[in-house]
C-alpha cells in the first residue's frame, strides 16, 4: 500500500444510538487520472440479534441511514490562516476590495463565498492544532504549542477584525457588512466550543497539563465572550436564563456559514431503464409462450372447442407465471450489475460533479473475499467459533466518482466528504437487560454484584480506489440502550 492513505475515514458515536462514519475522498487535479473509489462496508451481527433480510429489509437499512455529501475543507495550519499570497485571509481581502470598487451581485456572491470559505478553514485548523497539543505527551512541548496556538488565533482574529474598515463605511454596502458579521461572530463562538473541548480532554490528562495552561484557554474563551457582548452579538449566553435564543443563533449561524460546503443531490434507482426493458422483455417471452399454445391448440382442436377453451385458460396461467418468475429473476441477479440507488452529485451552481452509487444487501461467509474472510478472523475473541454461531453479514456498497472534465468547480477545496449516520436501533431492540447478576469471589467466598451485558458487533471497511486496497477493522461493543464504546483493530 506504500503507506498511502485513498481514504480518510473518521468513526465515532453521533449519539447513544448512531453510529457516524466521515469519509473524505481526495480529488487530483490531473485531468487523466481518476477520481473513483469503492468502499464496502461489512457488518457482523450476532445471531441472538435475529437481524436477517426477512426482519431488516432493504427499505429498514436506507431509512436507518442517512447520508450527507459536502466538500471537504481544505488542511490550512493554524499558521498558514493569514500568510502567503493564496491564504485565506488575502482571498476575502481581494473579494472585498472587488465588491467595493462595483459592488454588483456577482460580486457579493464571491465575496459571501469567500467569507464562509475562511470560516469553515479556520473551523477546520482549530480542530487540527487542538488535536496536536493533545497528541503531545511532553509538559513542556505542550506548554510551548498551548502559546503558539493561542498566539496565532489571536492573530487571525486581529487581521479578520482590520478587515471591517474597508467594508463598513458606505451605507449602500450594509448587506455585504451584515454578511462580514455573521462570519466574525460565527468564528468567535467556533473559538468557544472548540477551546471548551480542548479543555475538557486537557483537564482529563493531568499529568501533562498545568493550571497555567488552562487559565490561558479559559482566558482568550472569556476574551471572545467580551467582544461578542461589546459588539451586541445575540450568541452570548448568560445566568438564570434559558438561552434558547443563543442556541437557536449558533444553529442557524452554522447553517448559513456551512451552506459553502454542501452539495445539492439527485437520488434515482439505479438501473431503471434497463429493469423496464428486462419487465418488458419478461411479458414478451410470457405473451410468446401464451400466443404459441394458442396458436397449436387452435391447429389441432379448432376454434370454439372445449380443449382450445382449457388451452387457453392453461396458457393464461402460465404466461402469468412466466412472466412472475422472469421478473423475480432479474430482480436477484439486478444487484450483478447494478446498485440500489443513483445519486448525482451537483455544486452550488447546479453543475453536475460526481455521482454516487450504493447498494444493501445480506451475505454469506462463503462469499467473503478472502482478505475479508482473514480479517474477521483476526478479531475473533470470546466467539466460540467463525461460523458456528450463525452471525449475519450486511455488506453496503458505496461507489463515489468526481468527473475529472468538472474538478474546476472544486476550487479551493480537497475533494469531497461523504457522513454515513447509521441508527442502530433495529439492531438493538432484541438484546437482553445491559445489566445482569453475577457472582464474584471474595476472600470470605462470593457476593452478588451487576455485571455490563454487550453485544459485539464487527465492523470492516474495505476501500480501493481501482489500483491501492486499505482495510480498517472496528468494534462496536453495544447493549440495549445503545453504543458503549467503539473500539480499533490493527491489520497487518
Amino acid at each position: 500500500m506504500n503507506g498511502m492513505h485513498i481514504i480518510r475515514e473518521n468513526i465515532k458515536k453521533h449519539d447513544q444510538l448512531s453510529l457516524e462514519i466521515k469519509l473524505e475522498f481526495p480529488v487530483s487535479n490531473e485531468r487523466r487520472k481518476k477520481n473513483s473509489y469503492f468502499v464496502n462496508m461489512y457488518l457482523f451481527l450476532p445471531y441472538a440479534l435475529d437481524v436477517n433480510k426477512h426482519s431488516f429489509s432493504k427499505k429498514n437499512f436506507y431509512n436507518a441511514l442517512k447520508t450527507n455529501i459536502r466538500l471537504t475543507t481544505p488542511p490550512y495550519s493554524i499558521e498558514k490562516m493569514v500568510k502567503g499570497k493564496n491564504s485565506p485571509l488575502i482571498k476575502v481581502q481581494e473579494s472585498i476590495t472587488n465588491y467595493m470598487a462595483a459592488p454588483d451581485a456577482d460580486r457579493k456572491d464571491d465575496l459571501e463565498l469567500q467569507l464562509k470559505r475562511f470560516c469553515s478553514i479556520f473551523g477546520t485548523a482549530l480542530r487540527r492544532g487542538g488535536n496536536r497539543i493533545l497528541r503531545v505527551k511532553n509538559t513542556d512541548e505542550r506548554k510551548l504549542l498551548i502559546d503558539n496556538y493561542i498566539h496565532q488565533i489571536e492573530n487571525i482574529r486581529h487581521c479578520f477584525r482590520d478587515l471591517e474598515k474597508q467594508i463598513k463605511i458606505p451605507v449602500t454596502n450594509s448587506n455585504a457588512y451584515n454578511i462580514y458579521s455573521f462570519a466574525d461572530e460565527y468564528q468567535s463562538l467556533l473559538i468557544e466550543r472548540n477551546f471548551f473541548g480542548l479543555l475538557d480532554k486537557l483537564t482529563l490528562k493531568k499529568e501533562n497539563t498545568t493550571k497555567e495552561m488552562l487559565s490561558k484557554l479559559k482566558e482568550l474563551v472569556i476574551q471572545e465572550m467580551r467582544y461578542r457582548e461589546e459588539r451586541n452579538y445575540p450568541s452570548v449566553a448568560y445566568t438564570h436564563r434559558t438561552n434558547e435564543d443563543v442556541l437557536h443563533r449558533s444553529s442557524r449561524l452554522k447553517k448559513f456559514i456551512e451552506s459553502n460546503l454542501f452539495l445539492s443531490t439527485d437520488t434515482k434507482k439505479d438501473g431503471m431503464i434497463f429493469e423496464q426493458v428486462m419487465f418488458a422483455l419478461a411479458a414478451g417471452l410470457a405473451m410468446v409462450f401464451a400466443t404459441a399454445v394458442a396458436f397449436a391448440t387452435q391447429m389441432i382442436y379448432g376454434n370454439l372447442t372445449l380443449p382450445f377453451f382449457i388451452a387457453l385458460i392453461i396458457s393464461y396461467m402460465f404466461k402469468d407465471r412466466i412472466k412472475e418468475l422472469v421478473r423475480i429473476y432479474f430482480n436477484k441477479e439486478h444487484h450483478k450489475f447494478f446498485q440500489d440507488f443513483k445519486t448525482n452529485i451537483y455544486d452550488q451552481r447546479a453543475r453536475k460533479i460526481g455521482f454516487l452509487k450504493e447498494s444493501f444487501q445480506f451475505i454469506k461467509h462463503r462469499y467473503l473475499a478472502e482478505n475479508i474472510y482473514n480479517a474477521r478472523n483476526s478479531m475473533r475473541s470470546t466467539e466460540i467459533t467463525k461460523e458456528s454461531m450463525g452471525e449475519k453479514i450486511i455488506l453496503y456498497r458505496n461507489k463515489i466518482k468526481v468527473l475529472n472534465k468538472r474538478v474546476k468547480a472544486l476550487n479551493d477545496f480537497s475533494g469531497t466528504t461523504e457522513i454515513l449516520r447509521l441508527n442502530i436501533s433495529d439492531f438493538t431492540k432484541n438484546m437482553d437487560d445491559p445489566e445482569k447478576e453475577i457472582f464474584v469471589k471474595t476472600k470470605n467466598g462470593f457476593k452478588r454484584s451487576l455485571a455490563r451485558r454487550s453485544y459485539h458487533l464487527n465492523l470492516i471497511l474495505s476501500y480501493s480506489n481501482g489500483k491501492t486496497d486499505e482495510i480498517k477493522l472496528y468494534k462496536l461493543i453495544v447493549d440495549r440502550n445503545g453504543i458503549n464504546r467503539i473500539e480499533r483493530f490493527r491489520h497487518n
